[in-house]
């Protein structure tokens, strides 16, 4: 399973920068490839309205804001007066025009003066139109208006007309583009792509030279070739009304696929390998609580047993005598196992390690002289501890120190407020991080790879259960890297014998 697992990583972390190095990649040129596209679709066509041709008309007349009422410089109460001199100017002129003329306001009279004189059917010169104001307050162009009436001076008066009326010069050219991209185009955008809903997509570019309609069986290929798209569903870069973006890659949609499988493996077997690993560790549970109950009975008779042994001492040959002194000692050493292990079992999580008074210092001459290794104690003391499973974890630091250390190992243990017991040897652990990161299943296989010494004589049980025995006891384990050091601190509470 763990190796599994760290393939699938191995693959996700060889994969996954790829993906972000091309996505970073593809918003870089995105805009490169714009740029690409306009200069060589512009220069793939002829001008349609060149600037020099743009520039003879007024912008005012070419925007769509000259078509409607101007309520910014009029007010709604004189441009409705206006209509009612238009209205009533033939039967009443005087009285009308009085009024309106004593305002302040100059393109109000110019539009009053330009009112009486179609009303009086007086023409106007073409210099009139050139010397007044362009547009009339109630919307559309002086122009406009008087080429209605005098059709004749339509000739003279095309440079004044609006961008809507039908015969402006450029009403032929422009009328392809709608009036939002005219505005777009006018306001300073250099694209605009017009579509009629159907399949004629023509891209209108601006430019120095003036404007041009690129024809889609132009513009389409360019984009196929550079691989973007003007008009897609989710934009990279939104200009104008264009929402550009790269094509669909299918190999980069396939990878993301295989990102996004791996991804979901990678989580599906992590939460299995844990969900094993807890059924596992229940069955241990459910199987040492089992035998810790089972062993109770044989240990009974086995203490039955002993008692005869203890009465038949004295009459015993000394073969006879040794070999009861081992059967008492084994018997000791089973109930002791027996009760420490039904308490450290209890599923209770109030229940605490069973303590026992001792000396430190003949607890700790009888552990290290069993493991042949030298002891500093700062001084002794009577003291109530979990001897037996202090015993199990400084068993196991010793053994894994003179296994797996360099040099000499000794036990240093000092009392202060706490017991601090400490195993050292002359050797130097790897990097924490190393270490920490060989406790998870992605990176445990590769660790254990790398160190697969076994020892017939070792404990096994690591130091995961060390800590763990000393965080139920109320302590904690400490490792230090140079030199390498196993630490074991414990509170106690002073029960010493004046």
């Amino acid at each position: 399973m763990s190796r599994l697992t760290t393939l699938l990583f191995l693959c996700l972390a060889v994969t996954f920068p790829c993906t972000l190095l091309a996505q970073s990649e593809q918003a870089l040129s995105l805009q490169g490839k714009w740029q690409t596209l306009y200069q060589r679709s512009w220069n793939a066509v002829p001008v349609t309205v060149s600037q020099q041709t743009l520039n003879q008309y007024p912008t005012t007349l070419l925007q769509e804001s000259a078509r409607y009422p101007n309520f910014e410089r009029f007010s709604w109460q004189e441009i409705q007066s206006l209509a009612t001199l238009v209205a009533t100017c033939r039967n009443h002129p005087a009285d009308q025009s009085k009024t309106l003329l004593s305002t302040t306001n100059q393109e109000l009279k110019d539009a009053i003066t330009f009112e009486l004189a179609l009303c009086h059917q007086q023409a106007l010169p073409t210099q009139w139109f050139s010397s007044h104001s362009l547009l009339h307050p109630a919307g559309g162009s002086f122009a406009d208006r008087y080429v209605t009436q005098y059709p004749d001076s339509l000739t003279q008066l095309t440079n004044y007309l609006t961008i809507a009326n039908p015969h402006h010069p450029l009403f032929t050219k422009l009328s392809p583009l709608s009036t939002q991209g005219r505005e777009a185009l006018f306001s300073g955008f250099r694209a605009w792509l017009e579509s009629d809903g159907l399949q004629d997509n023509t891209l209108w570019l601006s430019g120095e030279q003036g404007w041009k309609a690129i024809p889609d069986s132009t513009w389409q290929p360019l984009t196929k070739e550079l691989n973007i798209s003007l008009n897609s569903e989710s934009c990279t870069l939104h200009y104008s009304n264009l929402c550009i973006s790269e094509r669909t890659d299918h190999y980069q949609t396939f990878t993301q696929a295989i990102i996004g499988f791996l991804s979901l493996l990678i989580v599906i077997v992590s939460l299995r390998g844990i969900f094993i690993k807890r059924q596992q560790s229940r069955e241990r549970s459910f199987i040492l609580q089992l035998l810790t109950h089972e062993l109770r009975t044989p240990i009974t008779s086995l203490g039955l047993t002993v008692e005869m042994f203890r009465e038949q001492y004295d009459h015993m040959s000394p073969e006879g005598q040794d070999a009861t002194w081992r059967l008492i000692s084994d018997f000791q050493r089973l109930s002791q196992l027996t009760e420490n292990s039904k308490i450290y079992l209890s599923t209770t999580d109030s229940a605490q390690l069973l303590e026992q008074p001792a000396s430190l210092d003949e607890w700790l001459e009888y552990v290290c002289k069993k493991h042949n290794v030298p002891y500093q104690l700062s001084h002794d003391q009577e003291l109530n501890l979990p001897y037996y499973w202090l015993t199990v974890c400084l068993d196991n630091l010793i053994k894994n120190a003179k296994q797996h250390g360099q040099g000499k190992v000794i036990v240093r243990a000092k009392l202060t407020n706490k017991v601090t017991i400490e195993v050292q040897d002359e050797g130097q652990l790897p990097h924490p991080i190393i270490m920490y990161l060989s406790r998870w299943p992605l990176l445990n296989v590769i660790h254990n790879s790398t160190k697969q010494r076994k020892h017939h004589d070792n404990m096994g049980i690591g130091l995961t259960i060390v800590s763990h025995l000393m965080k139920k006891a109320g302590g904690k384990l400490l490792i230090s890297r140079n030199p390498t050091r196993f630490i074991l601190e414990l509170p106690y509470e002073n029960h010493s014998i004046d």
